[in-house]
């Protein structure tokens, strides 16, 4: 999902906002409850730029009278993808791996 929105970040011209996002997944070695919020955060945006570009895209191609149907399917699919990514930062598995337990962090702080 990361490198197809840098690449289409790139496509636009927007190098800053490249470089931005082809370091996010750098963020995953840090396991703490605000990278997963962040995370969460960067896949709904994702969500919505494909949304966005989805809408763009197609009324363009409509416009001119080309091929839209396959534009169309690959665009959602990316839409959804990005969604589901999003979601599954919600899992108790990945809950489990950063901590989101907030009874065993209490606990391990008595213990310190």
């Amino acid at each position: 999902m990361i490198l197809l929105l840098a690449a289409h970040f790139s496509r636009a011209g927007k190098d800053v906002l490249v470089i931005v996002i082809l370091l996010i997944p750098f963020l995953f070695f840090i396991k703490q409850r605000w990278v997963i919020q962040l995370l969460q955060g960067v896949a709904f945006y994702a969500t919505l730029v494909w949304s966005w570009s989805t809408y763009e895209y197609v009324s363009a191609r409509m416009a001119n009278g080309d091929d839209w149907i396959r534009l169309l399917f690959i665009l959602v699919a990316l839409a959804v993808y990005s969604a589901w990514c999003g979601y599954y930062l919600l899992s108790d598995r990945v809950k489990e791996l950063y901590s989101f337990n907030l009874d065993q962090a209490a606990d391990d702080a008595e213990t310190s």
